[in-house]
């Protein structure tokens, strides 16, 4: 006869219990087939109708079949990465989120009227705007204004 601790034993009754509530709830699920659905036989037409339908003109609206995107821009020594300008569709959120080594706040600065003021971003801090309109926003960072980024909206 093997006697066990009793943190050994409570540990194997544990995992014993826990494996088989599992495996029956795996039993139990209700899967569903899928219902059958019979083809239908297609109506033909008799020799004798002659009917014409002309449709009428329709405006089309284009809309945009792409799915809205998040983009995240780092900011760390006072560069934003990536590097380079970037280009979005209407629609997509740019992200910035301040990864300073030096963890110091930074001042995110548009002059394009998408904020009121600078945005403060203290340390692993973030923050994001959705473009709705098209066209050219500049960003920078407060004390380092020969750095600026440029979104295009498209």
């Amino acid at each position: 006869m093997i006697i066990l601790e009793p943190k050994k034993a409570f540990s194997i009754f544990l995992v014993t219990t826990l494996l088989t509530i599992s495996i029956f709830a795996a039993g139990c699920t209700d899967i569903k087939p899928e219902p059958y659905i019979e083809d239908t036989a297609t109506p033909t037409a008799t020799p004798n109708a002659t009917a014409t339908v002309t449709p009428e003109p329709t405006e089309v609206t284009p809309t945009s079949t792409a799915v809205p995107q998040e983009y995240l821009i780092r900011i760390t020594s006072y560069m934003f990465i990536p590097v380079g300008d970037k280009e979005i569709n209407v629609g997509d959120t740019i992200k910035w989120r301040n990864f300073e080594n030096s963890k110091q706040a930074r001042y995110l600065v548009n002059e394009n009227g998408i904020w009121e003021e600078e945005q403060y971003l203290p340390y692993m801090r973030y923050v994001s705007h959705t473009f709705n309109e098209t066209g050219e926003y500049t960003f920078y960072l407060k004390g380092r204004d020969t750095k600026v980024l440029t979104i295009t909206v498209v």
